[in-house]
């Protein structure tokens, strides 16, 4: 009897034992990706908590919502992450010549150093608009929920248009 309880309990160990695969950690402290064209303007805050921001700016008002990751999209979204070096690309991808087209701004922290990734047109690396497609993909699967909460995105001024010039209280018109 008293080997049969040695047994299970060291059957036991060994089982709660087992090795658990850890998810890896985000590669930067921060990351931010935001949107823009004609119709839209919008953000993702990624830090390495398990909570993701969004930001949808335009159309106004301007609404703030978060998602809480579960373990398998954090797995995901790491996997995604730690597959892309972002100190390789250049700063600035714009296509020349191009009105009214599709631009990202990528924004990443990591410890006291900042990259910035401006992005228009098609001109785009591969590596790159595959990255945003995937997380796109993700995206779309997660349900945010509103949050009073304010968020800094960081610097948007390469996205976020002038204001409209102001409307003139009367018209004169000349005969």
């Amino acid at each position: 009897m008293k080997n049969q309880i040695i047994l299970l309990s060291l059957l036991f160990v060994l089982i709660s034992c087992s090795k658990k695969e850890e998810v890896k950690s985000f590669p930067f402290d921060d990351f931010v990706i935001s949107s823009a064209g004609l119709h839209h303007l919008t953000s993702l805050k990624f830090t390495k908590s398990d909570t993701i921001y969004f930001q949808k700016r335009y159309p106004e008002p301007i609404e703030n919502s978060y998602t809480i990751l579960k373990s398998a999209e954090r797995e995901k979204l790491s996997k995604l992450f730690n597959g892309i070096n972002f100190i390789k690309f250049d700063n600035d991808y714009a296509q020349e010549n191009l009105y009214d087209g599709q631009a990202y701004l990528l924004n990443v922290s990591i410890k006291d150093k900042h990259k910035r990734i401006f992005l228009y047109g098609n001109v785009i690396p591969k590596e790159l608009k595959t990255f945003i497609d995937s997380l796109g993909k993700i995206k779309a699967n997660l349900k945010f929920l509103p949050t009073k909460k304010v968020v800094d995105f960081g610097d948007l001024g390469y996205l976020i248009p002038p204001p409209s010039p102001p409307r003139p209280e009367k018209i004169h018109f000349v005969n």
